[in-house]
């Protein structure tokens, strides 16, 4: 568990960050979650995470965010403290909790998640709003329990049919059971459930494959993608079009991967 962000030369340094680290190598930002043993999404945790996924918005060198837990917690996130969930420190929840998905869905790099242990409430809906997820197929579950307790969460109303389609959204929102990781992969809550004990050894493979492209090229086509996400078919080609033709073909590396097609050579990225 850190007290401040680390190799981050962007990070606000007016508070301290005591629940949540962040350190960029080799153009991977982790995102770790460091609040033993339940990593409880506190007012304050949001706070943390939702200012250190903003400090790498000019980052450009960065191809992909990890969000994680650290070592030595049992849950990658229990959820909302839920004394905060009621009274006057409601709305600092939701809008802390809000804040921090909403940094995610604007990153402008893509993101990744690791489950390896309970994500329950806002603790999945966190997990789940990032781009990838990949969670032990063991200890990786996942539950949306709050309608039990007599509430719901504002993000995951939003995200879920997004995620999962409509009629599945109102099971796991109305529900309140328990998601196993393979029927998470099974209905798109997750992108990939793998053995816990190969899970380390997965999201190692991943993060390489992300290290072997181009920065730029990542990041427009994750544009392209989230532009299409709220709008019609039409316009979201439009919008893909838009930022192929102007913001893609502006970057060195696009030029670089079709001349390396051509010369039947691997690409030599520039990052810019």
């Amino acid at each position: 568990m850190a007290d401040e962000l680390v190799d981050d030369p962007y990070a606000p340094a007016e508070r301290g960050f005591r629940s949540v680290a962040l350190a960029v190598d080799a153009g991977i930002a982790r995102v770790t979650l460091g609040k033993p043993p339940a990593n409880v999404l506190s007012v304050d945790l949001l706070d943390e995470l939702a200012r250190g996924l903003e400090s790498l918005e000019y980052q450009r060198e960065v191809k992909l965010i990890v969000l994680q837990a650290a070592a030595g917690c049992q849950y990658f996130s229990a959820g909302f403290n839920v004394r905060e969930t009621v009274g006057e420190s409601a709305y600092s929840v939701l809008e802390g909790f809000r804040r921090a998905t909403d940094a995610l869905f604007k990153a402008d790099k893509p993101t990744l998640s690791v489950v390896a242990g309970p994500a329950f409430g806002a603790g999945a809906v966190l997990a789940a709003a990032c781009d990838l997820c990949y969670a032990g197929a063991q200890r990786g579950v996942m539950r949306l329990p709050e309608v039990l307790g007599g509430s719901f969460n504002t993000v995951a109303a939003s995200l879920l049919p997004r995620l999962v389609g409509r009629r599945k959204a109102f099971e796991l929102m109305l529900g309140g059971s328990q998601v196993a990781p393979a029927e998470a992969e099974r209905i798109g809550l997750i992108t990939k459930a793998v053995p816990d004990e190969r899970l380390d050894a997965e999201v190692a493979a991943v993060v390489q494959r992300f290290q072997a492209q181009s920065a730029p090229v990542l990041q427009a086509a994750r544009r392209a993608l989230h532009a299409g996400f709220d709008v019609g078919h039409g316009d979201a080609v439009l919008a893909a079009e838009d930022v192929y033709l102007n913001q893609l073909l502006m970057s060195e590396d696009a030029g670089e991967g079709l001349k390396a097609i051509l010369e039947k050579r691997p690409p030599q990225w520039k990052d810019r």
